[in-house]
């Protein structure tokens, strides 16, 4: 990824950026799949002369409506075609001859622009091309499916963990080229020296450190970062003290109106009460300096007790208190106030219009920083490897302290490519960067290396055998999985969350409550295996049952995939599949009807002769659904994966309500599996699996 100078690096698009980055990257991955399967002779372009980025943003739309609820643009464009929407689709040439010119601007910005924006999320993690043709990093991101080498393999992590590892891992911000070459920077390994290291560092300082440092940081702040001669509050320092330019208005003022106030201090938006808000600040601390009275401090410390004050800090003080003035109803008085600031710039410099120009230009410097950190950290999360429930730490750090190198990894933060280096890189369409290639091989180890790492890895936990490696750790944080639920998520919190899923306006309440970057589905599903888990008194291995992938504070950020089903419990005497939707009655006989049948045979087929029962959840249940699982039961089928005959396959449908009845009237599973096997002992048979066979010969014999 290139940026400019004073460019922030981010890894999603402001245009359209969601807080189900997971999510979001798998969906558009799916969609460029989808279209070449039915469109493999279009390239990724613009219309006409392809129709690939419409199709993208039209598939977008309708895989994402709770993402992309508004899209009036589109929806006046699809209106004015009316009934040339499939002449549009044609390309039809004399349509496209009178009608182009016409279309053409609402078109390319309003719906070819934005997938453009949205799928360079997938370029900038390595997952596509710049043509969009999907990587081999980019199928084992959507299929959840990798070759561990023999470090990966010790580490409890899952598919998609891993796959997130490796690109972030490679992941570099180059810089503009010169001189044939290209200056680079990698915030992964940033990340992780940052944590590796034993100095406390809080979760802004870690977004201003990893976000902030760039290519073009000076060589002074490279060189002390490999020798390990600079402080985190050194760094961000650093970080914030960007080169100003004061605009030309300000030059030698002492004072500011507030029609030339609003043209330069702006908020995101333009909105002049954000413009009011700051001037307001601007005009009280400016009478305050020119005169320290009772009066004026009053008036600075009720501008700073209004209850929007939290715009005030983001534009000038980094996103923190500007003054140190206590607390509001208890605030310093005035001397108190004077010495805790004694040395603040804001008060003692002479140039003051310029100083509020700098403190403002560098606080919106660190506030857009925070703000692009949004998505990294959710993806340094979604490794597994690193926590931000409190303060940002690494999950088995001390395994991960033997597995890295802290000085080596000093090294490599920064570093430098020719231009051809940098194409091969991640230009072009076999580039190393789109390759799916493991962590020993990206961090160059030798067997040496690895056997060595693996004696230390034994000897600190005291185990014999890597496979014994391998067991501690998914025992640790299966345990550490277990405190999070009882901690967390209590049965009565449980009973709390579920009757939400049945409205839908309390979709962001769920999300708040659990995490906002999961679907609800998603979270609908981890919901329902704790719940399962409090119905079956806690007698199964919750962690590995679920087939959800977690971020490193155990909260779930997408369905892993495989094409298993989505929870699958191993009891000793029986093996339960639950399978989960909030899918509505209509969209349950399209969506579920074959996958979940599809899951039941396959399960029923590979565990023969344990006995299997599959548990279908949903919110509200379609009458042909339950009836449709009960004539199952009576015909033998073939499963999917092994064409095995399966006979009596047993797929039970509860509803959501039915589930929380479960959980107040503290109903056992082993009582539920009763009640459900006496139930469809009762279904008769089909045994004549021949009758196709006999109609056919009477017709045509």
């Amino acid at each position: 990824m290139i940026v400019e100078r004073n460019q922030i690096f981010n890894l999603m698009d402001t245009n359209g950026r969601r807080s189900d980055v997971l999510n979001a990257l798998k969906i558009y991955l799916e969609i460029l799949e989808e279209l070449k399967e039915i469109y493999p002779t279009e390239s990724w372009g613009t219309y006409p002369a392809s129709l690939s980025q419409f199709l993208f943003y039209e598939k977008a739309l309708e895989k994402s409506k709770d993402v992309f609820k508004i899209h009036s643009n589109y929806d006046s464009f699809i209106d004015e075609l009316g009934d040339d929407y499939q002449t549009f689709i044609d390309r039809d040439g004399n349509w496209i001859e009178n009608n182009i010119t016409k279309f053409a601007k609402v078109l390319d910005e309003a719906i070819e622009k934005r997938a453009r924006h949205y799928t360079s999320n997938l370029v900038k993690m390595g997952f596509t091309t710049t043509n969009r043709s999907i990587t081999e990093a980019g199928y084992s991101y959507l299929r959840g499916s990798v070759v561990r080498d023999e470090l990966e393999e010790l580490l409890p992590l899952d598919n998609v963990n891993i796959a997130l590892f490796r690109q972030l891992s490679k992941l570099k911000i180059f810089d503009s080229s010169n001189n044939g070459k290209r200056r680079f920077y990698s915030p992964f390994i940033m990340a992780l020296i940052l944590l590796l290291d034993n100095e406390t560092i809080d979760e802004h300082s870690f977004e201003v450190v990893v976000q902030g440092l760039s290519p073009y940081s000076s060589d002074e702040v490279k060189e002390a970062i490999r020798n390990n001669e600079i402080s985190i509050a050194e760094l961000e320092e650093s970080i914030r003290n960007i080169d100003i330019t004061i605009p030309e208005e300000l030059i030698g003022k002492y004072d500011i109106d507030f029609d030339v106030f609003k043209n330069i201090f702006k908020g995101s938006k333009k909105n002049d009460s954000i413009s009011k808000l700051y001037y307001d600040f601007f005009s009280v601390l400016r009478d305050f300096r020119n005169n320290k009275t009772e009066e004026t401090y009053a008036n600075l410390i009720n501008c700073l007790d209004q209850d929007n004050i939290a715009s005030i800090y983001k534009a000038f003080g980094y996103g923190k208190a500007v003054f140190a003035a206590g607390n509001k109803g208890s605030r310093y008085k005035l001397e108190r106030f004077l010495e805790k600031n004694a040395n603040h710039p804001l008060l003692i410099s002479e140039d003051f219009v310029s100083e509020f120009y700098t403190a403002y230009t560098r606080s919106k410097w660190i506030d857009g920083i925070r703000e692009y950190s949004d998505t990294t950290i959710r993806l340094l999360s979604a490794t597994g490897l690193f926590k931000f429930k409190n303060l940002p730490e690494l999950s088995y750090k001390e395994i991960l302290s033997l597995i890295f190198d802290v000085e080596q990894l000093r090294k490599n933060v920064f570093g430098e490519m020719t231009d051809e280096e940098y194409t091969h890189y991640e230009e072009t369409e076999d580039s190393y960067f789109g390759k799916n290639i493991p962590f020993v091989e990206i961090f160059n180890y030798s067997h040496d290396d690895i056997s060595t790492i693996t004696s230390k890895l034994k000897k600190l936990l005291g185990v014999s055998a890597a496979t014994d490696v391998k067991k501690f750790l998914n025992d640790q944080k299966n345990a550490d999985f277990i405190a999070h639920i009882n901690d967390k998520y209590p049965k009565e919190k449980i009973m709390e969350l579920l009757p939400m899923f049945s409205d839908r306006k309390k979709d962001n309440q769920i999300k708040k409550e659990v995490n906002d970057a999961a679907t609800v589905p998603t979270i609908y599903e981890y919901i329902i295996g704790i719940a399962w888990y409090y119905i079956s008194n806690k007698e199964f291995d919750l962690y590995n049952s679920l087939n959800l992938t977690l971020n490193a504070d155990f909260e779930p950020v997408i369905h892993a995939g495989g094409g298993d089903g989505d929870i699958v419990i191993h009891y000793e005497e029986i093996i339960i599949m639950l399978e989960v939707t909030l899918m509505n009655k209509q969209a349950q006989k399209r969506g579920e009807w074959e996958p979940v049948l599809r899951h039941s045979l396959n399960l029923k087929a590979a565990n023969e002769p344990t006995e299997t029962i599959t548990f279908f959840i949903a919110d509200e249940l379609d009458y042909n659904t339950i009836n449709i699982w009960r004539a199952v039961a009576s015909v033998s089928l073939e499963s999917t994966n092994t064409h095995t005959k399966v006979d009596g396959v047993v797929i039970m449908p509860f509803t959501n309500n039915e589930v929380l009845a479960f959980l107040k009237n503290s109903v056992y599973y082993k009582d539920i599996v009763k009640a459900v096997k006496d139930s469809f002992a009762k279904v008769p048979q089909i045994t004549d699996v021949k009758w196709h066979e006999e109609i056919m010969s009477n017709l045509i014999s």
